[in-house]
């Protein structure tokens, strides 16, 4: 077991851990929204298999184009709607049209299309009134994709686009990989659950659960939730072992600080062989501790919300993503800052910011931000539409100093 290690000692720790992918599903195909392809997507046949029209307009053939001469005159055949079941053979003895509508297949023997807007019509005789260029506005053979072209890679997680690339594939089904199984467990007499009246010694309610079980959500696993547990070390111990067996990681929020009511602390000085590390030092959430228990992956995050959300997003979230067969890279900006930022403490600091897009420049400011005290969740809320990052403070900077921002 480590103790108190520096921030990138433990996230190379975390970097080099084994961790087991749980298995591959087969879902339908809007259930693979959010989930993790679990194959490489390959191309069956060229996209498109014939050359289509990007436009309404006339096919033609270019050998028919005169440069200098102000007359251009074809005459029309028919039409070609998209669908058209025909396969169309643009004859090339003389200059002949086929009108063609967006989608339809070019017909054989065409290589320009004139569009509607170029064009001037008397019964069936074609007059362009601009000279195109060959192949313009014609998407050819194979240039949206070709055969055997990889078109989605394993360990995507698979997003709306994708979801309508594998549509038009024809994929009713798709294989993903099994989603991690978290179980949350939240300690504290103080703890209410949601809908419990507040009483004495008891008022506060389980902010610390509901975030984390919406944070799994939201990362790709399936949130457990286990009855907040009291300040009972036989209780403590008889849900970790629950979740333990029931879940492939297990979360736990409070109780893994020094006090004599931290029972999820001492549960883990009884298991020392198994911590991997305990405490950090950063701010906030310093006291966190990493442990294979009964070899699951276990995370004891510290009890403030502002700790437990900072310490989920940059510990947990890996180890997660990880065991869904995939990696989570996080969004990292270097930017000015635009006033003094006063720091006295010597640990790492990750301090919430606004981070703003103006007219193409990445900004920062605190604008709205409370006192930096770990259980100030709405610091995490802004009013306004900005995005909320990390600031990462090793000392006291100046305006105008370039930090490191996390995105959140």
């Amino acid at each position: 077991m480590q103790i108190k290690i520096d921030y990138q000692e433990a996230k190379a720790i975390l970097e080099s851990q084994k961790t087991m992918i749980l298995g591959v599903e087969r879902v339908f195909l809007h259930q693979a929204l959010g989930r993790v392809l679990a194959y490489d997507i390959v191309a069956m046949q060229d996209m498109p298999q014939s050359p289509y029209s990007n436009m309404d307009g006339y096919a033609i053939h270019s050998k028919f184009l005169k440069k200098n001469s102000k007359e251009q005159c074809f005459t029309i055949l028919g039409e070609n709607p998209a669908g058209n079941a025909q396969d169309l053979i643009l004859p090339l003895h003389q200059p002949y049209a086929i009108k063609t509508f967006t989608g339809a297949k070019i017909p054989q023997n065409a290589d320009t299309l004139v569009p509607l807007e170029q064009v001037r019509v008397e019964s069936q005789t074609l007059h362009l009134l601009e000279i195109p260029k060959a192949g313009e506005f014609i998407c050819q053979k194979g240039a949206n994709y070709q055969k055997g072209e990889k078109l989605l890679s394993k360990g995507m997680r698979l997003n709306a686009n994708h979801i309508g690339l594998l549509a038009s594939l024809n994929y009713v089904f798709v294989e993903v990989f099994e989603c991690a199984k978290v179980g949350i467990l939240v300690s504290g007499n103080e703890v209410l659950e949601l809908g419990e009246n507040a009483k004495k010694g008891a008022n506060t309610y389980n902010a610390n659960g509901h975030l984390l079980f919406a944070k799994v959500l939201e990362n790709g696993g399936i949130p457990k939730l286990y009855p907040i547990l009291k300040d009972d070390k036989k209780e403590v111990e008889k849900y970790i072992h629950l979740a333990l067996s029931e879940c492939d990681l297990v979360i736990s929020s409070g109780g893994a600080s020094v006090g004599d009511y931290d029972f999820i602390a001492k549960f883990c000085e009884e298991h020392v062989s198994e911590i991997v590390f305990k405490g950090v030092k950063i701010k906030p959430g310093q006291h966190i501790l990493y442990a294979h228990f009964e070899g699951k992956q276990f995370f004891g995050l510290p009890g403030f919300p502002n700790s437990t959300l900072v310490t989920f997003e940059l510990f947990a979230k890996g180890i997660l993503w990880r065991l869904n067969g995939t990696h989570f890279k996080p969004i990292t900006l270097e930017i000015p800052l635009q006033e003094n930022v006063s720091k006295t403490d010597s640990r790492l600091e990750f301090r919430v910011c606004n981070v703003r897009n103006i007219k193409g420049k990445w900004s920062i400011d605190f604008k709205g931000k409370k006192n930096f005290q770990s259980a100030i969740l709405n610091n995490f809320c802004p009013l306004d539409s900005v995005h909320n990052g990390l600031c990462v403070l090793d000392c006291a900077k100046k305006a105008g100093e370039i930090v490191q921002v996390v995105l959140l």
